[in-house]
């Protein structure tokens, strides 16, 4: 049967069609998946902030090299397959191979004692010595703590590995050997000097003619790179960015973390282990290297082979990861899906773990990444934080310097004499900060079981400026303590301002850390005595910065609520009585008392906004440094409930700001009530309608004052109703926002956020008092403000009181004003002339200026013209005041005798007996032992408290007017005649026309104008 030529030309041509489209389908496959790859690999590599990177996949029959980024930044050399990495702990499974192959050779038992090979070798556990194998130290099962690794010295001599080893004689275990899974890294160092023992030459010599030559991995080497110009440089994280970073020197553990090799070579030892390779005795091993150890339970979801971790979830993986100061690395093997995945950086970044994870879901087609652990940066966002709060805190503390500085050279700090209070202020902050200095000291120790070398080896480099910054802090700041010491500021305010500030500060942190460490030491394997010992240390600071605060502000606000009162007092008696008659009495009792009550019950509401402020801050920053997008969620969450608190809020003061106002009324209601309760009483019903005046304005102020704090109750339960749901979102949502974040992470957050309500809704709670707090201030600063001073009590200087032979007022005017300055009743223009030894009785009725005439004469009343000379000296209102003793209708008795000094006790007892008061006043300490008299006995006390003044001119005001006519008679014909004789100027304001003759001149006020009353007893000037 014959063929068709032309049939097969279209079978074949159809055949190649399909090849070639397959080709082209598995080629575009394969394009999309390196793409893929591409932007999760540098997308992380951003994350981890990784400058450089090789990734090996050797897939099947294929291995794909791929080059990211700069083996070294500055000189923008870039990564090539050929570019030399440190392996960091893949260097483990070349060490086991090795000794794999001994034992299958004979030459090692690995089921031996460490002591059959090294003699010297010992282990302790409770204190007895124990045996370790060879295969328990292959495993991790030798009971070696984790923390040895820090015990691994810096060292590159020839018997480094030997220092090494002997670091761990007499180590006490934390298990038994053989029966807990424990990474040592320093436990394949003493497999290491066991091969350099058994076949007595370097153990580094021996691996690389032994396994790296035998496999062909020809840029392989140990400790020491084969060419340094392939090199990468090696870098450590600091400040959120690689930076170069020369680790020291760890020859003795090259066998565990110092093998260095580059892509190319990588994929050859892959192929090894993926059964690969011409050499069986190897591949053997490598075999025997995959099995797991079954002799202790897993650690998770894995067990620990020969230098590999080995995955029990049924994918057959093997992985192991490494971690170096300045490089790091990771390999995935499959080999039952001939899949092997490798990646080597020139940083110690903790991501390089989760780029493998990420490039070996993406090649098994595994996209669910909620198990895949984001490592973070190593603490270095905290580590930079805290760096960068110290450094903003120096420049406070120097600015604060440059202030002291500045106020040394300007006078206002002088030197203080150096005594013992002086050198105990001095050293009680180094006995204060011993405690905290030997806690930073023995942190490593605490955490890792590791020394601060160590601990600074491999922790990012913002640590270590950290470390350095503190003690410079603490110098700096101890040095400025010593200058203000020295040279102390006068203010107590500010001489007590910076330590309640720094403490307030200390305190609002050590907070936050309480919180750290509550949510921190749950399950913690830090020994109790170092949680006891930090948790008290910080606890106590808390406490003693709290009450230090607490205290403070309380004898500074007391003394600033003393102050501003005798501030206040002072301002008022530095106006003149014109003045004061103006300004409402409510006022008055309402700033002395109320006011500036509201300002000194401040003290608790500033302390515990200042420490919740600090706190909520302090915790945010620390949810930041574990969840940073999660964090700033949270935070926008809680910004959004502030703005919508502060609107409520904005709303309401308007009700406060009415009350006080209405505050004011009351007080005026009050102050008349006082003062005017003897006409109330008269009347039952003049009573009940006073009465229901003060309860309408009490009651309008309990209206506006319930409206504004039921409305500040609505504002807060807004917020509080947002806060349940913010904790909502968090545990419901916040999985579901951020899918890759873990439960410990999301649990933090709760715990957290759950300590937090509590300053937060202190902060929200703390609204009203501040509103109040203002209004106070406001209300204080401008009632201060608006009382005009007219004269400098404190600072002006005693008019000297001279003999007066003359008084004069010439020209003397003045006119009543409103508050819109529209003119009133006026008096003037008045002149008179009152001579030494001289009676002026002053007549006229009710309303004719007599009363505003009195007060100008005794200077309370500044006249708008005219002049008041004594002796022909013109004289200031306040001037002339100082001449004249009065008795006022009614008078006022203060139960002390202010401004007289009672030096003869016979002078008053005559007086006393004068006034026919000797047996009811007595006056001890120029203190009266009652003022509670009749009216004319009242005056008859204000009268004797002008003899004791005994200034030159006498005013009497309707003195007479409430005596019995006896002593009325006594008074005019006696006791005027007295005053005269001793040279007085005595002026009388009386309606008594039976007694006008006693007087010397009668004038008489009306309506404003002072006119002669009798030709033959006034001379008007």
């Amino acid at each position: 049967m014959m063929i068709n030529k032309n049939y097969i030309k279209k079978v074949l041509f159809l055949a190649f069609c399909v090849a070639l489209f397959c080709l082209h389908d598995s080629y575009a496959q394969e394009n999309q998946l390196v793409r893929q790859i591409d932007e999760k690999v540098t997308s992380l590599m951003k994350e981890g902030d990784i400058p450089g990177l090789s990734l090996v996949i050797t897939t099947g029959d294929k291995s794909i090299i791929k080059s990211y980024g700069y083996a070294n930044l500055e000189s923008q050399e870039l990564i090539t397959p050929r570019t030399l990495f440190e392996l960091g702990s893949l260097s483990k499974a070349f060490t086991a191979i090795a000794i794999i192959d001994l034992d299958n050779k004979g030459e090692i038992d690995l089921s031996k004692p460490v002591s059959n090979y090294l003699p010297w070798f010992y282990a302790t556990y409770n204190g007895q010595k124990v045996d370790i194998t060879l295969r328990q130290l292959l495993h991790h099962t030798g009971g070696i703590p984790w923390g040895t690794i820090s015990m691994i010295p810096q060292s590159n001599e020839d018997d480094a590995l030997e220092q090494t080893v002997r670091k761990l004689i007499g180590q006490e275990l934390d298990n038994l050997p053989g029966e807990e899974y424990e990474y040592a890294t320093i436990g394949y160092d003493v497999l290491a000097l066991i091969i350099q023992k058994v076949k007595k030459q370097p153990f580094e010599t021996y691996l690389q003619e032994e396994i790296i030559n035998n496999l062909g991995m020809s840029n392989t080497s140990i400790g020491v790179p084969k060419d340094n110009s392939l090199m990468s440089s090696g870098y450590k994280i600091g400040f959120s960015s690689p930076r170069e970073y020369n680790a020291p020197k760890f020859k003795g553990n090259n066998a565990a973390g110092y093998v260095i090799s580059n892509a190319e070579d990588i994929t050859k030892w892959i192929n090894l282990h993926l059964g690969k390779t011409n050499s069986s005795q190897l591949a053997k091993a490598s075999r025997i290297g995959h099995l797991r150890d079954k002799t202790v339970a897993p650690h998770g979801v894995f067990s620990y082979g020969g230098g590999w971790h080995v995955s029990l979830k049924g994918d057959g993986e093997l992985f192991h990861d490494g971690l170096n100061p300045n490089f790091s690395s990771y390999i995935s093997i499959r080999p039952d899906q001939r899949l092997g995945i490798a990646i080597l950086t020139n940083c110690n970044s903790e991501t390089t773990q989760l780029i493998g994870s990420q490039v070996s879901r993406i090649m098994t087609n595994d996209l669910d990444e909620k198990n895949d652990v984001h490592p973070g940066d190593g603490n270095d966002t905290m580590y930079s934080s805290i760096s960068i709060v110290l450094i903003i805190f120096s420049l406070v503390v120097f600015a604060f310097l440059v202030f002291v500085i500045t106020n040394i050279i300007k006078g206002r700090r002088r030197f203080n004499r150096i005594n013992l209070s002086t050198i105990i202020k001095l050293f009680k902050p180094i006995v204060f900060i011993s405690p905290f200095v030997y806690g930073i000291y023995m942190l490593p120790e605490t955490l890792l079981g590791f020394t601060w070398e160590s601990v600074l080896v491999w922790s990012p480099i913002s640590l270590e400026v950290l470390m350095q910054l503190i003690p410079i802090v603490i110098l700096f700041t101890y040095f400025v303590y010593i200058v203000s010491v020295i040279f102390p500021e006068s203010n107590i305010y500010w001489k007590k301002l910076p330590g309640i500030v720094f403490l307030s500060v200390l305190a609002g942190l050590s907070n936050v850390i309480v919180i750290i460490m509550v949510t921190s030491m749950i399950n913690s394997e830090i020994e109790w005595q170092y949680l006891a010992f930090y948790y008290g240390l910080i606890g106590g600071l808390y406490l003693f910065g709290r009450k230090f605060v607490q205290v403070s502000l309380i004898k500074l606000t007391r003394k600033l609520v003393y102050n501003l009162r005798v501030d206040l007092i002072e301002k008022i008696f530095s106006t003149s009585f014109q003045s004061f008659e103006k300004i409402e009495r409510g006022r008055v009792y309402t700033a002395l008392n109320d006011d500036v009550s509201t300002i000194g019950s401040s003290t608790n509401l500033f302390v515990s906004l200042v420490t919740s402020i600090i706190t909520a801050i302090g915790a945010f920053l620390y949810l930041a440094s574990i969840a940073f997008w999660a964090t700033i969620l949270t935070i926008c969450l809680i910004l959004f409930i502030s703005v919508v608190y502060y609107f409520t809020v904005q709303r309401t003061n308007i009700y406060y700001e009415e009350a006080r106002t209405t505050r004011n009324v009351f007080m005026n209601l009050i102050a008349d009530m006082i003062n005017g309760y003897k006409e109330l009483s008269l009347h039952r019903n003049k009573k009940l309608e006073y009465k229901n005046d003060i309860a309408d304005i009490a009651d309008e102020y309990r209206e506006k004052t319930t409206t504004a704090e039921v409305r500040f109750v609505n504002a807060f339960l807004v917020g509080e109703s947002l806060l349940l749901v913010l904790m909502g979102i968090v545990s419901i949502g916040l999985t579901k926002i951020f899918p890759n974040i873990q439960f410990h992470t999301v649990l933090s957050f709760i715990i957290v956020l759950l300590y937090l309500i509590g300053p937060i809704n202190s902060i929200l709670g703390s609204v009203p008092s501040l509103v109040g707090l203002r209004i106070a201030w406001n209300r204080v600063s401008q009632f201060i403000s608006e009382i005009p001073v007219n004269l400098k009590l404190i600072d002006s200087k005693n008019v000297e009181v001279r003999q007066v032979d003359r008084i004069e007022a010439r020209n003397v005017s003045f006119e009543f004003k409103n508050e819109e300055e529209e003119t009133g009743f006026s008096v003037g223009p008045i002149n008179l002339e009152v001579n030494k030894g001289e009676i002026l009785f002053l007549i006229g009725g009710n309303g004719s200026g007599k009363t505003t005439l009195a007060k100008l004469l005794t200077g309370l009343y500044k006249p708008d013209g005219g002049e008041f000379l004594i002796n022909g000296e013109k004289m200031k209102n306040f001037e002339l005041s100082e001449y004249f003793s009065v008795v006022f209708n009614p008078p006022q008795l203060f139960s002390k005798l202010y401004n007289i000094t009672v030096k003869d006790n016979e002078e008053v007892k005559k007086y006393l007996e004068t006034l026919d008061l000797q047996d009811k006043v007595e006056i001890t300490d120029s203190t009266y032992n009652t003022i509670q008299l009749s009216s004319g006995q009242v005056k008859r006390l204000a009268l004797l408290q002008c003899y004791l003044e005994d200034s030159p001119i006498y005013l009497f005001d309707e003195w007479a007017a409430d005596q019995d006519p006896d002593y009325r008679k006594f008074f005019y014909e006696h006791l005027l005649q007295e005053m005269k004789k001793d040279g007085k100027i005595v002026i009388v304001i009386t309606h008594d026309d039976n007694y006008f003759h006693v007087a010397d001149r009668v004038v008489k006020m009306d309506n404003g104008e002072l006119k002669e009353y009798s030709e033959n007893k006034a001379f008007m000037a």
